[in-house]
C-alpha cells in the first residue's frame, strides 16, 4: 500500500511537470513573438478560463449564457487590443458597455428561473477574468508607463516577469510545502496549502524577485521587488478565493484539461487576480 501511494505520488509529480513545463512554453512563446500572437494568448484564455469558470457556477437552476458571456468578453478585448494597437479614439472604449446590456436584455426574453443569478454570474465573470484579460493588453501594448519607449506599443517583457514570479512562488510553495507543510494556511478554504508552503516560496520568490531584472531589465530591481511582494501576496489571495469558489459548490477543480493541474483557471488563478494590483502599482508610479 505504501509503494502504491509513494508510486502515485511520483506519477502525479511527472505529470504536473510536463503539464507545467508544456503550459510555460506555450505561454511563453505566444506572449513574446509578436503583438497578434499574444493576442491570439488572450482570447484563448478569456474563452478557455471564462467557460471553465461559467461551468463550475452552472448548476439545475442558474443556467448563464455561456456563448454570449464569451462572446462578450472577446468584444471587450478586441476593443482594448484595437485601440491600443492602432491607437484608435478612446471613445471607441464606450462601447464596452454595449456587450454587457445584451447580457441583460437577453435574459428578459429567456425564461429562466433565475434571471438575477445568472446576470450575475455573467457579469462577474467579465470582472473576475476579462477584466484583468485587458489590463495585460495594457500592460503589453500600452507606451504610457514610466518604463515603456514611446516608440515602440509592444512589450510584452513586463507581462512575461509577473508570469515567471508566479510560476516561482507557485512551483517552490508547492516543493517546500509538500514535505514541510504542517500547519495549514487556510483549512477551511484550502486543506493542503500550508505556512511553511507559502512563506518558503515567498522567501524564494522574493530572492528570483531580487535577479529578475538582470532576465528582464525595463525595470529597476526596486521595482521589480515591489512587484514580486504584489505577486507573493495578492497571487495567494487569487489561490484562496477560487479554492473558496469551489469549494462552495464541492468541487476540487476548475476542470480536467491539464493533468496534474486541473483546469486553466487553477493555473491562472493567481494571475488573473494578481495584474489589476500590478496595474495599479505601476499607474500610481508612473505619475510621480
Amino acid at each position: 500500500m505504501k509503494n502504491l501511494k509513494t508510486t502515485h505520488k511520483l506519477n502525479n509529480f511527472l505529470k504536473r511537470t510536463v503539464t507545467g513545463s508544456l503550459i510555460v512554453l506555450a505561454t511563453s512563446v505566444l506572449i513574446l513573438t509578436n503583438e497578434w500572437t499574444f493576442f491570439s494568448f488572450i482570447l484563448i484564455a478569456a474563452i478557455w478560463l471564462s467557460i471553465e469558470f461559467i461551468r463550475i457556477t452552472k448548476n439545475d437552476n442558474n443556467k448563464p449564457a455561456v456563448f454570449l458571456t464569451v462572446f462578450s468578453g472577446i468584444i471587450i478585448l478586441s476593443i482594448v487590443f484595437f485601440t491600443t494597437k492602432f491607437e484608435f479614439n478612446p471613445a471607441f472604449y464606450w462601447l464596452i458597455p454595449i456587450p454587457i446590456l445584451i447580457l441583460f436584455i437577453k435574459e428578459l426574453f429567456s425564461n429562466n428561473k433565475t434571471p438575477m443569478r445568472n446576470i450575475a454570474i455573467s457579469v462577474f465573470s467579465l470582472v473576475y477574468i476579462i477584466l484583468p484579460l485587458a489590463l495585460s493588453i495594457l500592460l503589453v501594448t500600452g507606451n504610457y508607463l514610466y518604463f515603456q519607449d514611446s516608440t515602440n506599443s509592444f512589450t510584452p517583457t513586463t507581462l512575461m516577469g509577473i508570469l515567471v514570479l508566479i510560476w516561482v512562488y507557485d512551483s517552490m510553495a508547492y516543493c517546500v510545502g509538500v514535505p514541510l507543510g504542517r500547519h495549514r494556511l487556510f483549512e477551511r478554504v484550502s486543506p493542503k496549502k500550508s505556512w511553511e508552503g507559502t512563506i518558503g516560496g515567498a522567501i524564494l520568490t522574493l530572492v528570483a524577485g531580487y535577479y529578475i531584472n538582470l532576465l528582464f531589465p525595463i525595470m529597476s530591481q526596486a521595482d521589480w521587488l515591489v512587484v514580486t511582494g504584489l505577486v507573493v501576496v495578492f497571487g495567494t489571495f487569487g489561490d484562496l478565493i477560487e479554492s473558496q469558489f469551489k469549494r462552495s459548490i464541492a468541487i476540487k477543480d476548475s476542470g480536467d484539461s491539464l493533468p496534474g493541474h486541473g483546469g486553466l483557471l487553477d493555473r491562472f488563478d493567481s494571475f488573473i487576480f494578481t495584474v489589476p494590483w500590478v496595474w495599479i502599482y505601476l499607474i500610481v508610479r508612473s505619475s510621480l
